[in-house]
């Protein structure tokens, strides 16, 4: 389904992306792990799309990213799903209206299917009566339940995850979490969250990667516990002060 070959990235003079390769297959929800600047959002733009590498290949199905232009590369990104850190709502617009907007905007659907298909998608999300307010007046695990249900209300085959319990205490968190793990397997999304809920996030993943060095260091992982014997990536996913990555 995903699949990232000889990924660079240099931003600033710095290279960020060095050598990236990776598969996620159809169904698999990959969780994308490593230290603070290690680049992980930026290999997540670059898979969406929203970046363009310096060399390198990303391929979706059969399909290149890279070579994708206009309503070629409009119809990949149809296929996308994007949660955002920040939950990125439109502030000004009610919930109803922010998970009305790409249906106006990207479908032929009556006011009345929206209507129907908005509150399905809240009520898989376990938010009820919320339609009529603003982001404002939500709490924090509202508004990222908001943004899950905007990103699932296109019907995506692909959903990306970019941090997306930041600023939520640790009991929501881990709620977010299972909530994240129930949509994908009720759809049977493929899915790249980027997180530092460890070890939470490896009960919703089939598979870890970690970012170092601009390089990747992945392994399965099999009922929430990764399968490894590479040193770099035990080190991290135990948080030891001691091993082969120096910590300054």
């Amino acid at each position: 389904m995903i699949r990232v070959e000889n990924l660079k990235k240099t931003l600033t003079g710095t290279e960020v992306l060095r050598d990236v390769s990776l598969r996620v297959e159809k169904g698999e929800f990959l969780a994308l792990i490593g230290g603070s600047g290690s680049g992980k959002s930026v290999l997540l733009k670059h898979i969406a799309g929203l970046m363009q590498p310096d060399s390198g290949r990303i391929w979706i199905d059969d399909e290149d990213l890279g070579s994708l232009r206009g309503r070629k590369l409009e119809m990949i990104r149809r296929r996308y799903g994007f949660v955002f850190q920040s939950g990125a709502l439109f502030d000004s617009m009610t919930v109803y209206d922010n998970l009305a907007f790409p249906l106006r905007e990207k479908t032929k659907l009556s006011e009345s299917e929206i209507k129907e298909k908005i509150v399905r998608e809240l009520e898989q999300v376990e938010l009820h009566g919320v339609e009529s307010k603003y982001p404002a007046q939500l709490s924090g695990g509202m508004v990222k339940r908001t943004a899950l249900a905007r990103a699932l209300i296109m019907d995506p085959e692909i959903i990306f995850f970019d941090e997306p319990t930041t600023g939520l205490d640790p009991i929501i968190a881990d709620a977010m979490l299972k909530l994240f793990g129930r949509c994908q397997q009720r759809l049977n999304l493929t899915g790249i969250i980027v997180s530092h809920r460890i070890p939470q996030i490896f009960s919703i993943a089939q598979k870890v990667a970690m970012l170092h060095e601009g390089a990747i260091v992945s392994a399965p992982c099999e009922n929430g516990t990764i399968q490894t014997d590479n040193r770099i990536l035990k080190q991290f996913v135990e948080g030891a002060i001691e091993g082969p990555v120096r910590y300054e």
